[in-house]
């Protein structure tokens, strides 16, 4: 084989390789510091409550707990942490490792914040409400049948009652939802089944109740989908519904909205739309845990889509819970989680992949079509865009091509098109923002333009790739950096959007009114990332970038090898 034709295959395998390399080093990096967070408590985090501490002992790999030890090596209590065990227990924003402290008899003392990927003002609103944690006092470490009784913090309800149910789950008391702690009443049954008196526990069948009439006749089962559904958020928040069943607990007769912590609006919507709590009558719980809502025809309510999104989810989880409560193996595609939107979004992938390989781009009509559907659909509908952020949480904690699969499918193409096709696929045919700025210039643009020299210009053209190497080195080094704020891209979704990421946003936009593409070019770390991978052609080289990368994934090696020395500096 000819030197001309290794060469554009080692180049590709290059760079692929880095790219591979450094996703491999933030997830073992992450995975690490992650440990480090879960591992042996230092005895200084414990000195508030055991002042005369001096030591701990070995975590217990089965319990996680650890003893606190004396001078003589007397055991004077002992701590535990909520988490892995909490890890999967959403708050507001992300879930929280909470220490607990017991006394040398498992009484808890006290309760303390170690780590938390929620909301920071939330936090600091349990932290500053003491009550909260002295509510836990006086429970004991493996007691299930232990009362706990906390009232959430106002303004921070979701928070608080995702650390006191991971409190909960760790003391070993497992099954009341403490977000939804209010059990099925016979009041609010009588409305809805006909010549319902009594209400009776099943027995072989936990969470469910039969209904009775005055003669004790079974005319009906009610359940609910709480707590299955508690970490299932809809637009702002958890539902918890009421599920009800035929005389033998097979079919669905009715759904009811029970409460919700989601917009006040948008659970009225769901609860008006007679059509959506009709949806599911009729369906066996076999069939609505393994329903698949696109071939089914459910659509969300209109005006409240991811209230009633969530509200269909809680159903299909708690349904798939009472008629498959033991594991079961499935196939990669039922595995899949397709709705009414991913459809639309396959359908804009699929255009934009037509375009990028096909002449048709150059028909002016479809192309302001294209532009319509990524600006309308796939930017200001779906926000489903690309970023270091996704990108970085993706190479931390694994990809979620089961819940997300359009998405997946979005960055498959954009990491693999330019790589074998030498073709721009998501800057150039799908980036909503890309898009934007080319519409406003075309448009808008003022007859003031700014023709920055190439010898200028060359100084900004870094920004992008320094911020790209800052990204990875952030994340290396595990620093408190919100990579979001860096890029523009949640700003097209208003409610999710911070300060940073709309000042990103909008400074950008501004600026490509007078220099066509001006965020594209000045300031993209994510489009520097696509253009790294690209293949150029048999004029590409082995260049100046490449040895960057190079030095990079070296200074990332550096970082992992003397992580146990570099991070605790930077805590």
């Amino acid at each position: 084989m000819s030197t001309s034709r290794v060469t554009p295959i080692l180049i590709r395998l290059y760079r692929v390789g880095v790219l591979a390399i450094i996703v491999w080093l933030l997830h073992n990096q992450h995975q690490w510091m992650k440990a480090q967070r879960e591992a042996t408590i230092p005895v200084s985090k414990v000195k508030d409550f055991f002042p005369d501490a001096v030591s701990m002992g070995p975590r217990d790999p089965e319990t996680g707990v650890q003893q606190v030890l004396g001078e003589s090596g007397s055991v004077l209590g002992m701590v535990t942490q909520t988490a892995p065990i909490s890890d999967k227990i959403l708050g507001y924003a992300g879930p929280t490792n909470s220490l607990i402290v017991c006394d040398a008899q498992k009484k808890v003392i006290g309760l303390r914040i170690l780590h938390s990927d929620d909301t920071p003002d939330h936090l600091a609103e349990i932290i500053r409400h003491r009550p909260f944690f002295e509510a836990f006092k006086g429970l004991k470490l493996g007691d299930h049948d232990a009362q706990l009784k906390v009232d959430a913090v106002s303004g921070a309800t979701l928070t608080s009652t995702a650390i006191a149910d991971g409190v909960r789950r760790r003391l070993g008391q497992e099954g009341k939802s403490l977000r939804f702690p209010q059990e099925i009443a016979l009041e609010e049954v009588k409305p809805l089944i006909e010549g319902a008196a009594s209400l009776r526990p099943l027995a072989e069948r936990a969470g469910i109740l039969e209904v009775l009439d005055e003669k004790g006749t079974r005319i009906g089962q009610v359940t609910r989908t709480s707590p299955s559904a508690d970490t299932i958020i809809g637009y702002k928040g958890p539902t918890d519904t009421l599920v009800m069943l035929d005389a033998a607990g097979e079919k669905v007769t009715g759904i009811r909205l029970r409460k919700s912590f989601d917009t006040k609006d948008y659970v009225g919507y769901v609860t008006d739309d007679s059509y959506f709590l009709n949806l599911f009558n009729g369906k066996t719980l076999d069939e609505l845990g393994k329903i698949d809502f696109a071939q089914s025809h459910i659509e969300g309510v209109s005006g409240a889509t991811e209230t009633s999104w969530s509200v269909a989810e809680g159903l299909k989880k708690r349904a798939a819970v009472l008629s498959a409560p033991l594991p079961q193996a499935t196939d990669v595609l039922g595995s899949l989680s397709m709705k009414a939107a991913d459809w639309g979004l396959l359908g804009v992938l699929v255009l934009s992949t037509l375009l990028t390989f096909s002449p048709w781009r150059g028909k002016k009509w479809l192309r302001w079509l294209h532009h319509a559907v990524l600006i309308g659909y796939a930017g200001a509908f779906s926000g489903a865009m690309l970023s270091q952020g996704l990108l970085v949480g993706w190479a931390r904690h694994g990809v979620p091509w089961q819940t997300a699969p359009m998405l997946v499918l979005l960055a498959a193409l954009a990491l693999s098109i330019p790589v074998f096709f030498r073709r721009q696929f998501y800057c150039h045919h799908y980036c909503p923002h890309g898009t934007l700025q080319m519409v406003l210039a075309n448009r808008l643009g003022t007859k003031v333009r700014f023709h920055i020299p190439p010898k200028v210009a060359r100084w900004p053209e870094r920004i992008p790739w320094t911020l790209l190497v800052a990204v990875v080195l952030i994340s290396m080094l595990g620093l408190n950096v919100n990579l979001n704020a860096m890029e523009p891209f949640d700003a097209w979704l208003i409610r999710v959007a911070g300060w940073g990421t709309l000042t990103v946003a909008i400074v950008g936009l501004v600026a490509s009114l007078f220099i066509p593409m001006a965020y594209c070019k000045y300031g993209c770390p994510t489009g520097a990332l696509f253009k790294f991978i690209r293949y150029a052609g048999h004029g590409d080289t082995f260049g100046k970038r490449d040895i960057a990368a190079l030095i990079l994934v070296g200074l990332a090696l550096l970082i992992l090898w003397q992580r146990a020395h570099i991070l605790p500096l930077l805590q």
